[in-house]
């Protein structure tokens, strides 16, 4: 295999692991009972409280569809509103730790998956996955940077 074959097949392992991450998200969000940019939106929650501004932001839903989003998951539990620690005016949406764990366990089984298959792995092998998943990461986020101006 040649070098445009090498490049080649990491650009179509590429699509292979979008296609596998969309149908893990399509699964856990059917398994949740929820609209998979509900999921979307609980995933930007994992590191902590947002406005419904920033989740508009993020997700590129309209405000409109963001308040509509946050009814339904603070229907079904998954969210609740929280007067903003920064601004009185405002109010920020923070994951039910519950929930949070609930998700957590769904996705765990993609995370020891990985563990599997990288495990066995030690030393400069390990560096050398590492490092080349973060720059195909970095390579992704470029584009999709790119796409979005």
């Amino acid at each position: 295999m040649n070098d445009h074959e090498r490049i080649a097949a990491i650009v179509t392992a590429g699509r292979r692991v979008h296609a596998a991450i969309d149908t893990i998200d399509h699964v856990i969000s059917e398994r949740l009972g929820i609209h998979r940019n509900d999921l979307r939106a609980l995933n930007l929650l994992e590191d902590g409280p947002l406005s419904p501004r920033i989740i508009s932001e993020r997700t590129g839903l309209t405000s409109g569809s963001v308040t509509a989003l946050i009814d339904r998951l603070e229907k079904a539990g998954f969210v609740k509103r929280q007067p903003s620690t920064t601004d009185r005016r405002s109010i920020e949406v923070t994951i039910v730790p519950q929930c949070y764990e609930e998700i957590g366990s769904l996705y765990r089984q993609c995370a020891d998956a990985l563990m599997g298959v990288f495990g066995e792995q030690t030393g400069n092998k390990l560096k050398v996955s590492e490092s080349v998943l973060s720059k195909f990461a970095k390579a992704m986020e470029q584009a999709a940077a790119e796409l979005a101006d």
